[in-house]
């Protein structure tokens, strides 16, 4: 399975948070992309972003987006969430990555499934 593969790679990489990110309106590609830019220039200490869209199951007319952070430096959920003009429903440290890598990468494989990798 395409998603396995994809957990043990990202294992191989430290994060720091774990996070979910929504809007109340309809996002695409590029609504995440500059979501990931903002992100980059509210945070400078943040250097790698990996993110996934996914349909919610309960209505797959809408989506949110889970991301693990790589930071130098500690950020907290209050100043993240100030910074951004999408919505941070979830913000937790990293501690053991095997189990956050599988559970981000779980849809990584299937139909209309965004994710990337972004070094800044």
């Amino acid at each position: 399975m395409v998603s396995h593969h994809y957990a043990k790679w990202l294992n191989s990489y430290q994060w720091n948070y774990f996070a979910t990110f929504r809007s109340p309106y309809k996002t695409n590609y590029m609504t995440i992309r500059n979501w990931m830019k903002q992100i980059s220039a509210k945070h400078p200490c943040v250097y790698r972003v990996f993110y996934v869209t996914e349909w919610d199951k309960g209505d797959p007319r809408n989506s949110h987006t889970h991301s693990l952070i790589a930071s130098n430096k500690d950020i907290t959920y209050k100043d993240f969430n100030d910074s951004v003009s999408f919505a941070v429903g979830d913000w937790q440290s990293v501690y053991e990555n095997k189990k956050i890598t599988s559970y981000v990468t779980k849809f990584i494989g299937r139909k209309n499934i965004n994710y990337d990798l972004i070094d800044f």
